[in-house]
């Protein structure tokens, strides 16, 4: 096709700065050009890391579930049975580290998805419109809920089960010693504490990662001899 035949796709203002530093152009997108090329390339990889990053996030939910449905039997065995209940506590000191994990992970991978899909919303618009935007609902109750949201809802409420299971347990074993009394909240003040402060750290380690040191690489020479 002639150059001068070929469509010719205009840059929205709005969109500039970030085509700027996406793929090093603020002006018009010739059909068919390399930029044309990149961006459909990069919306079809968008497509596919945000379907990638789904996939992993029910993967995480099924495995932390799992984990759940294992601890939960077991703190319920130690609970009902005098011998072993003061080891309960101990359960659900485990299980309220692995609720605030689980919600943490919630959050992140929220956060990931919706990454991809604003670039998603960025970038179709000058491929195939705005597709990924569209949806059709009857009246405002019936549109869709948000199934991410809703997962962090019910961790934040794992996590308050589990404080909960802290609290009943401890009151069943109140008046058996007070040094694994002290030692329970000691650990549980000090378990929950930790596992905040080493989850916001992620959190900010991402959102610092540019003022970090830069990386270093290199090629390996071939050393290939001909037999």
């Amino acid at each position: 096709m002639d150059e001068n035949n070929k469509e010719v796709i205009e840059i929205r203002p709005e969109d500039k700065d970030f085509f700027a530093e996406f793929i090093d152009c603020e002006g018009p997108i010739i059909q068919d050009s390399i930029d044309h090329k990149k961006i459909t390339l990069a919306l079809d990889k968008a497509h596919d890391i945000r379907k990638f990053e789904i996939d992993l996030y029910w993967k995480r939910a099924t495995y932390f579930f799992a984990f759940f449905t294992v601890i939960t039997a077991a703190f319920g065995y130690l609970f009902t049975h005098k011998n072993y209940t003061f080891l309960a506590p101990a359960l659900a000191i485990i299980g309220s580290v692995f609720a605030l994990c689980f919600c943490y992970v919630n959050i992140g991978s929220k956060y990931w998805q919706e990454n991809w899909e604003f670039i998603i919303d960025k970038i179709e618009y000058y491929v195939t419109g705005n597709l990924y935007k569209l949806f059709f609902f009857e009246n405002h109750r019936t549109k869709r809920p948000s199934v991410t949201k809703i997962n962090i809802f019910l961790s934040k409420l794992i996590i308050a089960i589990w404080y909960a299971c802290f609290i009943l347990s401890m009151h069943q074993i109140w008046n058996q010693s007070m040094v694994l009394n002290v030692s329970y909240i000691i650990l549980i003040i000090y378990s929950t504490g930790t596992t905040l402060y080493y989850c916001d750290k992620t959190v900010a380690d991402i959102s610092n990662n540019d003022k970090e040191s830069p990386r270093f690489f290199r090629f390996r020479n071939p050393n290939y001899i001909k037999s």
